[in-house]
């Protein structure tokens, strides 16, 4: 921890930006924030992009190769932080994240503009596991709160601007502009990272080989369950599901012997707040992923809702998610159980809302039961991340920190995989029949139901474990 964060400052607000602190609350939300735009922009964007460059067969793969990335490159940090330096990991991401956004703007073909995205993702994976990490490396404890829920207002406005600025680009037919955009904003983030940050050392002595397999067999099982919410069949995408259930399961599994750590020991343990704090963490992730991937297209084809309409709407869920973050961040001891244990339940409960009324209910009933599951996310998380940072097994407090994003990828990934196996085999087709749309809306949100149901088990027994530590 570094010398600014002994003075000790106040559980407020305003702490967060004394003792020479609020240069790192800027830096890290705006590298959170780059992250952030960006996937809001790229998804408004990418039909001129189509339409500029060719490629359709490409669509898709924009934004799950930088999924993809995003995932590789948080579960690289820890290793990289282990041979460069925390500083020099860091300024890398955003370096990468530079790059790549170049290499987008300036594409010439689909081709080069998907590697771009996979060479931006990579960085942008870097740049959020860096974040967190050092969430717990530069600020003392009663500031951790107040911090997560100033980064989780960061993607609330990144989900209200990121689409208008989008738009804003397309509208005057420079698709290209949306990545240019970025230049300014990693130059200046990479300065102020540079210049501020400590000047941590790579570890002394031999370091252990990088864990170049593991790495491997993580990619491998991200890319089957990215490539089976694009299967043609059932039975494709639950086989390609199962794999990559399979070869996840197995890079935790050698991970526990590695030197090189990607992840904490026992990440999905019932039987430690880290396993079952990231249990909570993956659900409530799969949550929201089910919402969003297809109730957009329940307000467009069943409600008549424009694109621009239904979007806004979804954002409800961010805003609710920001709210609750932001209001409970300074709530202590059994207040702080209680936004745990309520936020699930409202996530289970709007869930299971929206699944049952999707085709009746009218739109701003919709948009209010959308919100609900926000608030319930922005109540849960906020605490379980704290929550479980703070209980980290003894020298794992950093890598606990840093897989953070990691697992809550893991979870949009699986999430996105499922609901796409569960309409196609709903039979949802490309005609979007509005028979079709409302049976298989009803019946992803159905089944989506689960994540939380199964969120709030895990999250009374991390609770049960807090409890226990504390005593």
């Amino acid at each position: 921890m570094s010398s600014t964060s002994d003075a000790a400052p106040q559980s407020t607000w305003r702490g967060l930006f004394s003792h020479g602190l609020g240069l790192y609350v800027i830096m890290l939300n705006l590298g959170i924030g780059l992250h952030a735009v960006d996937v809001f922009v790229v998804s408004t964007v990418m039909p001129d992009v189509v339409r500029d460059l060719g490629g359709a067969h490409f669509y898709a793969w924009s934004t799950m190769l930088y999924m993809v990335a995003s995932i590789i490159g948080a579960a690289a940090t820890a290793p990289l932080r282990l041979r460069f330096g925390g500083r020099r990991a860091y300024c890398a991401g955003a370096i990468l994240f530079l790059i790549g956004s170049i290499g987008c703007a300036a594409a010439p073909g689909m081709e080069l503009f998907i590697l771009a995205r996979f060479v931006q993702g990579f960085g942008g994976g870097i740049v959020l596991s860096r974040s967190m990490a050092m969430v717990g490396e530069l600020f003392p404890e009663p500031l951790k709160k107040p911090l997560l829920a100033l980064i989780s207002s960061t993607w609330g406005v990144a989900a209200l601007i990121g689409p208008a600025l989008g738009g804003s680009f397309a509208a005057v037919d420079f698709w290209r502009g949306a990545f240019w955009f970025n230049l300014p904003f990693v130059l200046l983030f990479l300065g102020v990272a540079w210049a501020r940050l400590p000047a941590d050392k790579p570890q002394k002595g031999e370091v252990p080989q990088f864990p170049f397999g593991r790495l491997g067999l993580l990619t491998a099982g991200v890319m089957s369950v990215g490539i089976a919410s694009e299967g043609a069949t059932l039975s494709s995408r639950m086989g390609l599901i199962l794999l990559a259930l399979a070869l996840v399961f197995l890079t935790f599994l050698l991970d526990r012997r590695g030197l090189n750590r990607i992840f904490p020991s026992h990440p999905l343990s019932w039987f430690t707040t880290t396993g079952t704090g990231y249990w909570v963490m993956f659900l409530a992730s799969a949550t929201h992923t089910v919402i969003g991937v297809f109730l957009p297209l329940a307000l467009q084809e069943l409600h008549g809702e424009s694109p621009i309409a239904a979007g806004y709407m979804m954002a409800v869920l961010a805003i609710g998610w920001t709210a609750a973050s932001v209001f409970t961040a300074q709530w202590r001891g059994s207040a702080v159980t209680a936004a745990m244990i309520c936020g699930l339940s409202f996530c289970a409960i709007g869930l299971a809302a929206l699944a049952a009324g999707v085709t009746v209910l009218p739109p701003f009933a919709i948009a209010a039961l959308n919100g609900l599951v926000g608030i319930g996310l922005g109540s849960s998380n906020l605490h379980v991340v704290a929550a479980a940072m703070r209980h980290a097994a003894e020298g794992e407090e950093s890598i606990t920190a840093s897989s953070i994003p990691t697992m809550r990828s893991l979870g949009i990934a699986f999430g996105a995989a499922a609901a796409g196996a569960i309409a196609n085999a709903s039979g949802l087709t490309d005609a979007l029949l509005p028979n079709d749309v409302a049976r298989a809306v009803t019946w992803v949100l159905s089944v989506g139901t689960l994540a939380p149901v199964c969120g709030l088990i895990f999250v009374l027994r991390f609770v049960a474990l807090v409890r226990r530590k504390q005593a």
